[in-house]
């Protein structure tokens, strides 16, 4: 693993500096060519020897950049210390070249018979969707009944086994099951592990609920919430009695029915809890095993290979009923080789653990699923172990995170990003890691650790000196990555600054406590900090790739100093203040991928010079305040795919002409997402000269206008974007009535309309062929939504919030249509109150009708 990350990432640095525009020339290119020879990636099994030269090759390179920009010189040199470095490659290449002719030597005895090949062939059948929980059918009923059993007082109810048995995977079922949906009120989960605070379990059950979960007295506000309504409340891994005490007291007893689930490894957190009832997880039994590890292995319900049933049947048997062991063993064996020989192996291997199941135990069963993983995904798996436990991580981040740390080999005609990508979604199918929630187009939007994986990534980071990760400072002399989540007391300030002064080979440093930092690290890449940390300090570490950092107080304005053009290899920028103004050097980063912060002003960019494209490399531009974006600032960033524009008078650098260049946006002929804000327009109204004029480009996918003074005839522009898939309008469009156009929004499969003048929507399902979520918001003059949206087949969800009685009133006639045509899977969200009001005014209005009926036969 530490070799092909190493090899990688000196890779990717020589590429990187070979292609900058003031650095191509600092090294001696036939030392620096050397480097690149193909020989020395075949000696995998010389690791050690490998990650050690590939790291002080890299060391030296970068260092001397560093030397060279400090000195302000780009001259070309040979260094004696890289031409070491080289020579110590040659003698690992010649022992890798040795090594790969005795692999070729066993692969030519495998080839004549002496390993039982299984023939590939795709599975019969696939399971598609959601799949059922194997083995805890019976518990989902069985909780269930406990959860809707005809008894007023509250009950608590606790889920208890050890780590890897299911107890989430059962709650999550039951959660997410129609028929409890439809039972309580309010339902809302929280996940409180081991370091827990009081308020982050507040804030996550309110924005389960889908309120804000920030903010002051935020148990206040869930009590009131929770108040005089049937809830289900679930508190997943819980370790302690003190977390409960802290939280119990804001959850009424309604008399009304409402439960709270418990999950927990430990006994006495549940009967201290003062549980109704506690329900012990069991191991899964025979068949039942079979079954899980056939979906994972497999993808299908039985092995469709009966030279492998027998083994496969013994490694099951070896797991011991562990679901966990079972999903990871199977996801590993579905990327491995289908050979008796290699599964034999497998079951080896598990059998040489003792026949316990302690964690340990538990970890030397995954850690089978690691060994195994192809060198490109070992580094990118053990850095998901740097984030918090329990923490839901967004995909872009561990994505960009992987880029900077150099751990993507590049590929032809596709972004690094993309190659990433990758990489996560084998992940995901190795059940290594767990997927969060998706993307409206079914991608990857967030994911996370199960606990005991996360468990192993820390194991094996420590063995292999990947990242360190430990509270008591050790010397870190030859750390490479430090990682700190735990609050830093006063006293012990001074201690972490001088073992940090000692880590001089530093490249990532992350951390989610405040300290400042003590000293500028010649060679670091990755730094995520909170507070305490000024942007002119930051700045002087020059070998920065990704910089993320808040400032002490958000509200303040960072000015970044003209020197960030010395970080001549920023890739990523993500500063959270309240405004970040950027000088006008910022343009010649030509490294520069992502730009996320709250709110960032870039000044207009002077002329470049032969018409070349300065920031090639730019992907993500997000919250750009005021940007004229002119034909030369579009010039500079022809491959951006995702672009976030403000334009606010209160802001700096605004000008009243600078949404007469939103034209140009039709020169971004790579641009996938676009969201448009407009704080503040003329007076507005319907005339032309009004209105916002924008070009779009046909690439398009996803759209979000606010305040844009658009009328509906305009859709006819956005609803020809031949791959648009979602679109969302915030007060941006004039006028009473719309009448789509057939032929457009063919490939639209997410709409949401948030406070307009809309009063009549002619519409029908041919209009919107393949939607799937429809959201109306804030509508108080529609009339009606159109009841022919309820017949698109591909519709999934309507969501009415905030609308007139009337629109109100159509969801439920929607609702019940289609629920009369058997159409169960449509599903409606609306609050509580306004859904109970509408349901009795449409009984109110269905008792008229069948009235005036009778009066008129």
């Amino acid at each position: 693993m530490a070799a092909y990350a190493a090899l990688v990432s000196v890779m990717n640095i020589i590429e990187q500096m070979m292609s900058h525009p003031r650095l191509s020339t600092v090294f001696d290119k036939k030392q620096i060519e050397s480097l690149g020879g193909e020989g020395s990636r075949e000696a995998s099994d010389l690791e050690s020897q490998i990650a050690s030269a590939a790291h002080a090759a890299e060391d030296v390179i970068e260092s001397h950049i560093v030397d060279q920009i400090h000195a302000g010189s780009s001259h070309g040199c040979s260094l004696s210390d890289l031409q070491q470095i080289i020579e110590e490659m040659d003698g690992i290449m010649k022992k890798g070249a040795e090594l790969k002719e005795k692999w070729r030597a066993r692969e030519e005895q495998a080839a004549h018979g002496d390993v039982d090949v299984v023939e590939e062939k795709q599975p019969l059948t696939t399971t598609t969707g959601k799949a059922s929980p194997v083995g805890l059918e019976d518990d989902v009923i069985h909780i269930m009944d406990k959860l809707t059993i005809h008894q007023h007082k509250q009950h608590i109810i606790s889920i208890v086994g050890m780590g890897g048995t299911g107890k989430t995977t059962l709650a999550l079922n039951v959660y997410e099951n129609s028929l409890i949906q439809r039972h309580f009120d309010i339902r809302a989960w929280a996940t409180v592990s081991q370091q827990y605070s009081a308020q982050e379990i507040f804030s996550k059950l309110l924005s389960s609920i889908g309120q804000s979960g920030s903010g002051n007295d935020l148990e206040v506000e869930l009590h009131q919430t929770l108040w005089g309504r049937r809830y289900l409340i679930v508190l997943d891994d819980i370790w302690s009695v003190e977390a409960w005490d802290e939280v119990k007291r804001y959850f009424p007893d309604n008399g009304n029915g409402s439960r709270i689930v418990l999950t927990t490894r430990l006994s006495d957190v549940a009967s201290d809890c003062s549980s109704s009832s506690c329900f012990t997880m069991k191991p899964l039994k025979k068949d039942q095993s079979w079954v899980l590890f056939c979906r994972n292995a497999f993808q299908q319900e039985h092995c469709p290979y009966p030279q492998l049933e027998s083994v496969g049947n013994e490694i099951v048997r070896l797991c011991r009923g562990l679901p966990l062991s079972i999903v990871v063993i199977g996801g590993f064996l579905l990327k491995s080789p289908r050979t008796v020989g290699f599964w034999e192996d497998v079951a080896k291997n598990i059998k040489s653990i003792p026949n316990s199941i302690e964690k340990q135990e538990i970890l030397d069963v995954l850690s089978l699923s690691y060994n195994h993983l192809p060198p490109h995904l070992k580094p990118c798996f053990l850095y998901m172990g740097i984030f918090e436990e329990d923490r839901e991580i967004r995909a872009s981040r561990i994505i960009k995170l992987w880029v900077a740390e150099g751990f993507i080999k590049p590929k032809r005609a596709q972004m690094l990003e993309e190659i990433a990508e990758g990489y996560l979604n084998d992940l995901v199918d190795r059940n290594l890691v767990l997927v969060g929630r998706h993307r409206y187009n079914g991608k990857i939007r967030s994911c996370r650790l199960h606990d005991l994986i996360r468990d192993l990534c820390l194991k094996v980071s420590e063995k292999d000196k990947f990242f360190y990760a430990k509270r008591a400072l050790d010397n870190m002399t030859e750390e490479r990555r430090f990682i700190c989540h735990d609050f830093i007391e006063s006293e012990d300030v001074h201690e972490m600054s001088d073992a940090l002064m000692s880590a001089q080979l530093l490249r990532s440093l992350v951390s989610s406590t405040w300290w400042k930092l003590p000293v500028v690290f010649k060679l670091l890449r990755v730094l995520t900090m909170a507070k305490h940390c000024s942007a002119e300090d930051i700045i002087q570490n020059l070998n920065l790739r990704c910089l993320t950092f808040q400032p002490l107080y958000f509200l303040i304005l960072v000015r970044l100093p003209s020197s960030i053009s010395f970080i001549w290899n920023l890739q990523t920028l993500s500063i959270h203040a309240r405004l970040v103004v950027a000088p006008i050097e910022i343009w010649s980063l030509s490294q520069l991928r992502h730009v996320e912060c709250k709110r960032i002003y870039l000044p207009h960019p002077p002329p470049s010079p032969n018409d070349c494209v300065v920031m090639g490399n730019l992907q993500t531009l997000i919250k750009a305040v005021n940007l004229r974006l002119s034909e030369e600032v579009c010039k500079r960033i022809p491959n951006t795919n995702k672009l976030h524009l403000i334009y606010d008078d209160e802001l700096e650098g605004y000008d009243d002409c600078l949404l007469d260049h939103l034209h140009n946006l039709g020169s971004l002929h790579k641009l996938q997402s676009l969201k448009l804000v407009v704080s503040t327009f003329p007076k507005r109204s319907s005339c032309n000269a009004d209105r916002l004029k924008c070009a779009f480009p046909v690439s398009l996918k996803k759209m979000s206008l606010k305040n844009c003074s658009l009328v509906w005839n305009d859709l006819t522009i956005i609803g020809s974007l031949p791959h648009l898939e979602a679109l969302k309008l915030v007060d941006s469009v004039m006028g009473q009535k719309w009448s789509p156009v057939n032929g457009e929004f063919l490939r639209l499969r997410f709409l949401s309309i948030v406070k307009c003048d809309l009063r009549c929507w002619d519409a029908d399902s041919s209009h919107f062929p393949v939607l799937e979520k429809l959201r109306l918001e804030g509508l108080k003059h529609l009339e009606a939504i159109p009841l022919d949206i309820g017949e698109i087949p591909t519709l999934e969800v309507i969501s009415v919030v905030g609308c007139s009685e009337s629109a109100e009133i159509s969801a439920m006639k929607i609702k019940e249509e289609q629920e009369s045509l058997g159409n169960e899977g449509l599903q409606f969200q609306m609050s509580l109150r306004r859904r109970r009001q509408a349901a009795l005014l449409l009984y109110n209005f269905i008792r008229v009708s069948r009235s005036t009926d009778y009066l008129y036969d």
